[in-house]
């Protein structure tokens, strides 16, 4: 039984169709290059010029299907998924991540100031910035 999810990629956000599998969602392979920019090939999953050997095929596709839980897995991205709700979240790589941090660079971002008006960090270039980060956890 197909149904649609919601696919969430960094800045890119698509519905496919979907098929909720267990703890993960399985989407066609072209739904997945059309949300992601990786398509499956026999070399590995590839994305432009870039490949990446897949070690356990067999877990990743069964036939034109792609269990997205094994692909965040095949990248080494972390991935948030509710196969009942029809949502997917991959996260960047933390190796990605970890290099971004290193750089002390803010990536780019844009949030609600006190009265709901979007405020973006480009906004303030040229200028010098002091950026304040909490959690309450």
């Amino acid at each position: 039984m197909a149904d649609t999810a919601t696919i969430v990629d960094q800045d890119r956000v698509t519905v496919v169709h979907a098929t909720p599998s267990g703890d993960t969602l399985r989407v066609d392979g072209d739904d997945l290059a059309r949300a992601t920019g990786w398509t499956l090939k026999p070399e590995g999953l590839c994305r432009d010029n870039v490949c990446i050997l897949v070690r356990n095929r067999e877990a990743l596709a069964q036939g034109p299907q792609i269990d997205l839980r094994a692909f965040a897995d095949a990248l080494g991205r972390p991935v948030a998924l509710e196969p009942a709700a029809g949502l997917a979240v991959l996260g960047d790589a933390p190796s990605d991540v970890a290099a971004q941090l290193g750089s002390l660079t803010a990536p780019p971002f844009t949030l609600p100031d006190l009265d709901g008006n979007p405020v973006a960090l480009a906004d303030f270039a040229g200028r010098k910035r002091l950026l304040i980060a909490w959690a309450s956890w």
